[in-house]
């Protein structure tokens, strides 16, 4: 017969070393708008305005006053946002044998994993969700920055020119931004599109017989970074819906180290996530008498932000 101390969730080998779960799919939200951490809920970033990509007369003749070119530049605030959320763990869950001691949350390792493991997925595929709603909206983007295609210009008709479609784009987005786009981001319908489309498998070698992969599309359209967001979410009725629905972008996302030291005034990025610096963090476990659980939470505090709409660019509907 197994003892209490053989049957606690603690002990239990298979519980200690497996956790079983559905996923959530590849979060890609970091790779469009990129953190940059901050100590403060709000700071001041310098938008600068387009004096740099004007052509002055600057010849001068000898004594004569030099050119001066007064810069524009919006002292802009960005805020962040708290999210937060809690799991409780019953104690019962807990098999402790004495109640009327105080339970110690540190023995309990895998149930203390499966709570934050929780409410960090939790936490994560929110942010994700308002980066795909942000990023996925036609008011983000400059005017001319969006294309909907429909019928035979949809990716996945026979028709469809993906290829050609995203290299114009992307001299949209150099000849308004001054920069060559280096990511692309592909939701999991519009990769399907892409992928198939009898445009791209004009590129391949002969001797292909599969679609094309990322290596090759980012070869195919002069992109350094392709990422595919197939992260899914469920409605209240249970059903799985897409993240980033049916829809790609096209995009300048510029360099950002951990410390947010690494980004320059100059970059016209698309757009970037504000965030207080070691968020997400998780918050100290706690005991609650009324519902007798364990409450172990997590906070988020950020915001992601469209910087410049002239640096993206959005397809809407390729399959």
């Amino acid at each position: 017969m197994m003892t209490l101390e053989q049957i606690r969730l603690k002990q239990n080998p298979i519980l200690t070393n497996i956790l079983l779960g559905m996923g959530t799919g590849t979060m890609i939200a970091e790779r469009l708008f990129p953190r940059l951490p901050h100590a403060l809920s709000s700071v001041v970033i310098a938008k600068l305005g387009d004096e740099r990509f004007r052509r002055y007369n600057l010849r001068r003749a000898p004594g004569a006053a030099t050119k001066r070119v007064d810069i524009m530049f919006e002292g802009k605030v960005y805020t962040v946002e708290q999210y937060a959320v809690e799991v409780p763990m019953p104690r019962e869950l807990l098999r402790e044998a004495d109640e009327r001691q105080p339970l110690e949350v540190r023995r309990f390792l895998p149930v203390s994993t499966i709570a934050m493991t929780t409410a960090m997925d939790i936490l994560n595929l929110d942010y994700e969700l308002d980066v795909a709603a942000v990023a996925t909206a036609s008011g983000s983007y400059a005017a001319g920055n969006t294309l909907a295609l429909a019928g035979g210009t949809k990716w996945s008709a026979a028709t469809g020119t993906p290829v050609t479609d995203i290299r114009a784009a992307a001299e949209v987005i150099r000849k308004k931004a001054g920069v060559r786009p280096n990511t692309m981001i592909f939701s999991a319908d519009a990769w399907a599109a892409y992928e198939g489309n009898a445009e791209v498998k004009g590129y391949l070698p002969s001797t292909q017989t599969g679609p094309a992969t990322v290596d090759q599309a980012k070869v195919q359209l002069n992109v350094k970074n392709i990422y595919i967001g197939d992260a899914i979410w469920k409605n209240e009725a249970g059903v799985g819906q897409d993240v980033w629905g049916n829809n790609a972008i096209l995009a300048y996302v510029p360099e950002i180290s951990s410390t947010g030291a690494n980004v320059s005034l100059a970059q016209p990025a698309f757009g970037f996530t504000n965030v207080i610096e070691g968020h997400p963090f998780a918050e100290a476990p706690y005991y609650e008498n009324s519902s007798k659980s364990w409450i172990y939470g997590g906070t988020f505090e950020r915001k992601p932000n469209v910087a410049y709409g002239e640096a993206g660019f959005l397809f809407t509907n390729p399959k």
